[in-house]
């Protein structure tokens, strides 16, 4: 939609600006009628006291407000809106079903900027393909300032549908990490709620099924990662 692409700061600065002004031209206003009341209390020359002139200046300074306070509010609507709803590409998928029943390849890349990106191909048995990894969220308004979701990929990993299979079958897992018990996310797990400005510190996995060649999007959200699929050519 055109409205929600528009510019939150644009409309915050915009109405900032409207509203001052429009808070300057009140206050010359009322200056004008009370040094007008001043004067006619004092006995002298007020001159006649233009009261239709006084509405629709007053009118008129009331329309100018809202236009600039409407501005000011759309902006910050539209600043949390694009803050709760950002989803940040952190990886996509490549699944390829193989001839053994329920082993898949799996092609994963990892993005870390525009121009890096990490490819890994690996090979997993269940029903499904599941990316695990580690989350830390922010305290909701600084999410609103700008400050987005912290998130580190750990592992990827087959899944079956049935416990009975889980058990029974031998598990494929892959770190996709260097340092599995990485001191830093260790003590986040353990202090991380304590700490001001942070919300929570938690595991979190994201999973699909490698029934068929599909492809997927994986991004982290305001309290996660989120799955999309992107339709094969």
């Amino acid at each position: 939609m055109y409205l929600i692409q528009l510019n939150p700061d644009f409309l915050i600065y915009t109405g900032v600006v409207g509203l001052f002004i429009g808070i300057l031209i009140f206050v010359f206003f009322l200056y004008r009628r009370i040094n007008w009341l001043i004067r006619l209390f004092s006995k002298k020359k007020a001159g006649p006291p233009k009261l239709m002139a006084a509405l629709r200046n007053l009118i008129l300074i009331l329309l100018w407000t809202a236009v600039f306070g409407m501005a000011l509010f759309m902006g910050f609507f539209f600043q949390a809106y694009h803050t709760f709803t950002f989803e940040m590409p952190v990886a996509e998928l490549i699944i390829q079903p193989l001839e053994d029943s329920k082993t898949s390849r799996i092609t994963l890349a990892q993005f870390y900027d525009s121009d890096s990106r990490i490819k890994g191909r690996y090979v997993i048995k269940g029903d499904q393909w599941m990316l695990e990894g580690d989350i830390l969220k922010w305290d909701s308004w600084l999410n609103f300032l700008g400050l987005h979701t912290r998130y580190r990929l750990t592992r990827l990993r087959g899944r079956y549908l049935k416990t009975e299979d889980e058990v029974q079958n031998q598990a494929t897992i892959y770190s996709l990490v260097e340092k599995e018990d990485n001191t830093l996310w260790q003590y986040l797990y353990s202090y991380g709620q304590k700490f001001p400005f942070v919300s929570t510190v938690y595991g979190n996995a994201a999973f699909q099924n490698t029934d068929s060649a599909r492809r997927f999007s994986i991004y982290v959200g305001a309290s996660g990662f989120v799955v999309r699929e992107i339709k094969m050519e």
